[in-house]
């Protein structure tokens, strides 16, 4: 528990340059940050790379909340209090695995609209080499402030 309470001060320490904060009303839920941590294995299962980031965008903070509320059960919760303030750290991850060679330089979470697909959330980084049958996985750590009644 401890690591894991050193680990968000640590990402809210990183966070804090970052502008994707967004405003809340007292029954509101804010994200107050969120972390990337991208592993790359080639067809036999062998680590290609290994990218962590707290540079990540947030376009769409309150369809990014309605998202996650209308998923809960995809993420893994916890309730950490931090300087007398109850936050929520959900964790969920997304594997893909490459049908054909890229670069792929962002880790998006996005959503299927009628319009298309709408980008929420974008982690920024160098980017790494994919070849076809590479497999892909984000672990996303999301924090946000826990409601109040």
């Amino acid at each position: 528990m401890r690591a894991l309470f050193l680990m968000i001060i640590s990402i809210l320490a990183l966070s804090t340059g970052n502008s994707f904060a967004q405003t809340a009303g007292p029954s509101q839920q804010s994200v107050l940050g969120i972390y990337a941590q991208i592993k790359v294995q080639d067809s036999s299962g062998n680590l290609v790379a290994y990218i962590e980031t707290s540079h990540v965008t947030i376009y769409e903070p309150e369809k990014l909340n309605s998202l996650i509320n209308t998923n809960m059960d995809m993420f893994d919760r916890h309730i950490v209090n931090a300087g007398g303030q109850s936050i929520e750290v959900l964790q969920v991850n997304d594997s893909v695995t490459h049908q054909s060679p890229t670069i792929v330089s962002l880790n998006l979470i996005s959503v299927d609209t009628s319009h298309g697909q709408e980008t929420l959330v974008a982690a920024n980084h160098d980017g790494y080499p994919v070849v076809k049958g590479d497999k892909v996985t984000t672990y996303w750590t999301i924090l946000r402030t826990v409601p109040t009644s």
